[in-house]
């Protein structure tokens, strides 16, 4: 199988991933908000975004450390298995610790404590089945974490969807989310035999001093690097009330949805770059240009249709008058949502360099920002002043990592399309904006018909289209 084909394949798989868990998760938060209300809404999220931080805390960076240290010496599989499982076995009890003891001592409303102690057992499960897919992942196997995760969130919609429908009490919604990932979990393990026939599950604590490095730089990143996109979330939990934070989230669930684009390309081509940066990194650079161009050229449109149809895309999905205050927010995070585009290329370079150091810095300065100016404008604007926030760290980030990787990807060329594309973007998005009460569904077919032409015969230069289209592409030859 060629390098190219490999790549298509493991695309196909982890958009098959990446997708079917946020389209259950978004359309899942999308049933509860109508039928609960803003404040029931509140407190599920806030308990899900809090485990979600946990999650990333059990997590410190083993998934991401395990598929890129299998993928370069798959010899030593096992061993860097069982290495990091059993770290990973310390960290997860850790995190469902530390979350628990948050919602005790928190000051959250008795609701949404009850919910952190019922999703902190979900946030342990999420954590395990996690480090399983990263196996499945070193391998280049992404069709087994497809079939897991394909069977959990299958399960969830069919168990939960009933009883949101029933509105029964929201509790046992939250069970259904650990049951699904218990279910996962048992089900990675038994695929995780498929790819390596004498893996052990043993607690084995040896040679952590070679490893401590990278395992905080790794963990560290991953931990800020979230917590800087949702602690917004939290803050607003703490310092306003659960109503609000069910307005931002109301945005926010939304807004998961355009990212799976960027999350399958990563999930897709994180063991390969790490591979090519070592084999070819003629290669990797040519990948990682290609990457980030077609990022952009694909998010504009996107975040032109949210930008300007923000009412009635609130009106649609949610139905309701309460969730009005969300229309300013949703516009907010279209240019966020354009920003995390253009500059997870280059974040992915940076990771598969070994340079991970430069996103955990990067990271820690923008939470310690996020923190600083939510603790002014939050109080003061609610989630109207934490998406001003998040859009203002978020170009904090994109600017320290064009800066680091400035040398790869500055082409006269490329970024003259690039430049032109995007000022042909504004004025289109300006027209819209005029007639901004034209049906919202031909708006959108119009414009992506209009797009998709420009993209194919403007944007992308024929080597490109060769590379997007071509099975066995030269660029990918070894």
């Amino acid at each position: 199988m060629t390098e190219a084909e490999r790549i298509r394949k493991n695309s196909f798989y982890s958009f098959l991933t990446v997708s079917s868990r946020l389209i259950a998760n978004v359309f899942i938060f999308w049933i509860i908000a109508r039928f609960y209300g803003p404040d029931i809404f509140g407190q599920f999220t806030t308990a899900q975004v809090l485990a979600t931080n946990f999650i990333i805390l059990a997590d410190f960076g083993f998934d991401i450390l395990l598929t890129t240290e299998v993928a370069k010496n798959r010899n030593q599989a096992l061993k860097i298995f069982q290495q990091f499982f059993s770290l990973k076995l310390i960290f997860c009890f850790i995190a469902l610790l530390l979350m628990n003891i948050t919602g005790l001592f928190g000051d959250f409303s008795y609701q949404t404590k009850s919910m952190i102690f019922i999703l902190s057992f979900y946030m342990a499960f999420s954590s395990l089945s996690n480090f399983q897919s990263a196996l499945f992942k070193g391998f280049e196997k992404l069709e087994y974490e497809t079939r897991v995760t394909l069977v959990m969130n299958v399960l969830l919609i069919l168990l939960s969807i009933p009883l949101i429908l029933l509105r029964i009490n929201i509790y046992v919604i939250a069970l259904t989310f650990v049951l699904t990932r218990l279910i996962g979990f048992a089900l990675g393990i038994f695929y995780s035999k498929s790819v390596l026939s004498n893996i052990s599950y043993k607690f084995v604590l040896e040679g952590f001093n070679k490893i401590k490095n990278k395992v905080l730089v790794f963990g560290l990143f991953l931990f800020f690097n979230n917590l800087f996109f949702q602690l917004d979330t939290i803050l607003i939990s703490l310092w306003k009330n659960d109503n609000e934070v069910g307005i931002y989230q109301a945005v926010f669930k939304l807004i998961m949805l355009p990212l799976v684009i960027p999350d399958i390309i990563t999930n897709t081509l994180l063991p390969t770059l790490s591979r090519l940066n070592y084999e070819n990194r003629e290669q990797w650079i040519k990948i990682g240009k290609f990457i980030n161009k077609l990022l952009i050229g694909i998010v504009v449109p996107i975040a032109i249709i949210i930008f300007v149809y923000a009412e009635q895309i609130i009106e649609i999905i949610y139905g309701s008058k309460n969730y009005l205050n969300s229309i300013n927010v949703l516009r907010i995070f279209s240019l966020v949502l354009f920003i995390r585009f253009s500059f997870e290329a280059h974040a992915l370079m940076l990771t598969t360099s070994d340079k991970q150091h430069i996103r955990l810095f990067t990271v820690l300065f923008a939470t310690l920002i996020n923190l600083v100016m939510n603790y002014f404008l939050i109080p003061i604007y609610g989630a109207l002043g934490a998406a001003l926030v998040s859009l203002l760290t978020n170009v904090f980030v994109g600017i320290i990592y064009f800066i680091y990787n400035i040398k790869i990807f500055t082409d006269y060329r490329i970024n003259k399309r690039i430049i032109l594309y995007l000022t042909i973007s504004f004025f289109v998005a300006y027209i819209f904006w005029q007639y901004i009460k034209f049906n919202i569904f031909l708006s959108m077919v119009v414009l992506s018909l209009f797009f998709l032409l420009g993209i194919y015969y403007f944007y992308l230069t024929e080597e490109e289209k060769k590379l997007l289209l071509s099975p066995s592409n030269k660029i990918f030859k070894k």
